[in-house]
Order: structure tokens, then C-alpha cells, then sequence
């Protein structure tokens, strides 16, 4: 029997209360296969030793300064580099502008809607790409962990059914918190630039310098936009507008 390749999909976002003041919302997700992610996850706990950061030291958006810029450049470049890692975001351009009940929802399972959104795309692409079979692959589906109410619990396991419905194949879904995983802090890292850049603070004259060069780094190698849509492999973005 042929072996399937496994794609682990870790799923991330940014500003999705429903009350913040932020109207921008984002949500993401890296993928590569799940074969590579042990050696991904050393390769970065080993960038982390080289710049004299504890190995276990969770990697987050918020903690760029300039004193570690070396390192998030490092980070940055084996990103780029590594053929096997691929990043996707939307957009929620205005969040104010969701209306859920008509939809018969709410904010939860709206999220996990957006869920499906990122990894429909990843599964369709990679079929396409490689023009394989969709039987050619499995996946494993990681969200980072909000909350553990029955609600949420119940919106992850629809996203899930319908995943499956829709490609006819089974898929695993896994709640984990982002210091259990390299990979997951890496797409905070990324998700983090595209924030910053949509929120108008790489602009403001109060921006932190090693934020503003992760962004004009990742801009001219990609040579994309972080605030338009694109159908660039390596760092793909969706503008997502709400339907009234």
C-alpha cells in the first residue's frame, strides 16, 4: 500500500475578541510535512541556544526587541529558506461589521469557520500544486487552545465534520497551547509582522526598528504586500470581507 504524507497545519490568530477596540482581526496558519516537524522544532530551539536564548523560551511577536534582533532575523532567513514551510493568512478587514445572528452564530464558531477557511485552501493547494490525489495526503489539524467550554469544544468538532464531508477523508484535529510547539510560535512570529503592518504601527513613528525590518525584509524577498491578497506558495494572504 502506497504511504500517505501527513501535513501538520497549526492554526493561529490575532485580535479576536469580539469587544476589543482592534476592528482588525487575523487569523492564520504553517504548515509542512509531519515527518520534518522534529528537526523544524530542533533547528529552531538550536537558533534560539546560538543567540544565548533558553531553548524552551516561547517565541512571540510581542517580545521582538532590538537587543534579540539578530535572532529574529535568523529566524526570519530560515523561514524564508526552508522549502518545507509554508504560511497562509486572512484578513478580517472589520470585525465590527459581523453581524452572527443572522447567520445563526456566534463569534466561536464564526472563528472556527475562518479555520476551515485557511486550511480548505492548503488542502486544495497542495492537491493542485503536486497533482496528486487527494488520498495522497493526510492531515493533522492543530489550533491553539482559547478556551475548553463544551461551546467551543462543539464549534471545533463542526469545523472538523465539515472538513471531512467535503474532501471524504478523515482528519485529526488537536487543541494545543503554543508553548507546546516551535512551529506554532513561528506562525505567531509571522502573523505578528502582518498585524503590525495592517494596524498602522510599522508606519508610526513610535515603531520598534526590529519589528520594521522583519516587515521590510519579509516585503522585499517575497516581494508582496502584507495588505493585499496574494497567491504567493510561501506567504499566502486573503482579504476577508463580511457579507451584510
Amino acid at each position: 500500500m502506497k504511504r500517505r504524507e501527513i501535513i501538520n497545519i497549526y492554526c493561529d490568530e490575532s485580535c479576536h475578541l469580539q469587544n476589543e477596540q482592534e476592528k482588525r482581526m487575523f487569523v492564520s496558519c504553517i504548515y509542512c510535512p509531519k515527518d520534518l516537524v522534529s528537526k523544524i522544532s530542533n533547528d529552531i530551539r538550536q537558533l534560539k541556544q546560538k543567540h544565548k536564548i533558553w531553548k524552551y523560551a516561547e517565541i512571540k511577536w510581542t517580545k521582538i526587541s532590538k537587543s534579540r534582533q539578530d535572532f529574529y532575523l535568523e529566524l526570519l532567513n530560515y523561514f524564508l529558506s526552508e522549502p518545507n514551510l509554508h504560511f497562509r493568512t486572512i484578513i478580517i478587514a472589520d470585525k465590527t461589521k459581523l453581524n452572527h445572528e443572522i447567520f445563526g452564530q456566534n463569534h466561536n464558531t464564526w472563528y472556527y469557520k475562518m479555520i476551515y477557511q485557511l486550511v480548505e485552501y492548503v488542502i486544495a493547494q497542495k492537491i493542485d500544486k503536486h497533482k496528486k490525489n487527494r488520498d495522497d495526503y493526510e492531515y493533522n489539524i492543530f489550533a491553539d487552545k482559547k478556551e475548553n467550554s463544551s461551546q467551543a469544544r462543539r464549534a471545533l468538532l463542526v469545523t472538523k465534520d465539515c472538513l471531512q464531508t467535503h474532501f471524504a477523508k478523515p482528519f485529526l484535529f488537536h487543541n494545543i497551547a503554543s508553548h507546546q510547539s516551535e512551529i506554532m510560535q513561528l506562525n505567531d512570529f509571522l502573523q505578528g509582522a502582518v498585524a503590525y503592518f495592517n494596524r498602522g504601527l510599522y508606519k508610526n513613528k513610535n515603531a520598534i526598528s526590529t519589528k520594521k525590518l522583519i516587515i521590510d525584509v519579509l516585503i522585499k524577498e517575497l516581494n508582496i504586500s502584507l495588505n493585499k491578497k496574494n497567491y504567493n506558495d510561501k506567504f499566502n494572504i486573503l482579504v476577508w470581507e463580511a457579507k451584510h
